[in-house]
């Protein structure tokens, strides 16, 4: 009698880890509600949507200034939008470039229903960076992306890519970033092998997939990496596996920043660091940022 109990209070364990297990990744995954955007008033855009078939639609801004030295696309971070990337838009609209700013699905205005890690968001960055190049025809492209925006970056490639990369807190493996999310420090690795064995069921493909590490030495471009000295959830050993993954990429630390927006944690050195590298691999010969 007691060794059935025993398995019965098991059993029950088991059932209300994996409904607990259940209910995270349904968190993790779940888009936030649609709403419309304004754009600031200060940066002159123009409302975008790229339909495709079978894809979501996605919405977005662009600012196109006359003259410009290059285009950049901007995407940004989990859980986020458009707007998160509206500070720096605004800094490279006056350093002399053309900016293109849009959701990525399940975010924003965008179409979608899930969001993927950057994974599935890789097929919304290609689309966009195609855009891009058709509406800047001539022009070198440049990308600036934040965290899950980082990742889609890496993940458009080889479908699409840019002439030069700033990828800002970019986790090596989804495995890795979510031991650092889980709550109890001992058996991080059973949390984690447990809370994404679902990810295939959901969105069809698995966390072994999500690897930005395996796919960053491909891209064969310019690449700066910028990072927070205690970002909690992206250690050391991430960020200099992905440099050394990219040789003979930049790596721009931010010493006490965390998972924060690092051009509002430091403007100075954010532009100090971004600005050279973007008009030394944008801008055509003659055409010089203002």
């Amino acid at each position: 009698m007691r060794f059935r109990a025993l398995l019965m209070t098991a059993g029950v364990g088991l059932c209300v880890a994996a409904c607990v297990d259940w209910a995270v990744g349904t968190t993790l995954i779940a888009r936030k509600p649609r709403e419309s955007r304004t754009a600031a008033s200060d940066l002159p855009v123009d409302r975008v949507e790229l339909e495709q078939a079978g894809a979501p639609e996605l919405a977005g801004w662009v600012a196109q200034r006359e003259g410009s030295c290059g285009a950049i696309v901007l995407l940004h971070g989990r859980g986020a939008n458009r707007l998160a990337m509206v500070q720096r838009a605004k800094l490279l609209f006056d350093a002399g470039y053309s900016v293109v700013l849009f959701d990525l699905s399940g975010h924003g205005e965008s179409g979608g229903t899930v969001q993927g890690f950057g994974y599935s968001e890789g097929k919304d960055a290609a689309r966009i960076l195609a855009y891009a190049r058709q509406r800047f025809t001539g022009q070198k492209l440049g990308a600036v992306g934040s965290s899950l925006g980082a990742a889609s970056l890496v993940f458009a490639a080889p479908e699409a890519r840019a002439d030069a990369y700033v990828l800002e807190q970019l986790y090596a493996s989804l495995r890795e970033t979510t031991a650092w999310r889980m709550p109890f420090h001992v058996a991080r690795r059973f949390q984690v092998d447990v809370l994404l064995a679902q990810m295939p069921l959901r969105l069809g493909f698995g966390a072994d997939d999500v690897r930005p590490v395996d796919r960053l030495g491909k891209l064969g471009k310019p690449l700066m990496l910028l990072a927070g000295g205690i970002d909690p959830f992206i250690d050391q050993g991430q960020v200099m596996a992905l440099q050394n993954a990219a040789r003979g990429s930049e790596l721009v630390w931010f010493d006490r920043a965390g998972h924060v927006d690092l051009l509002r944690h430091d403007e100075q050195r954010y532009s100090d660091a971004v600005l050279p590298f973007l008009s030394k691999n944008l801008c055509r010969p003659g055409v010089n940022p203002p």
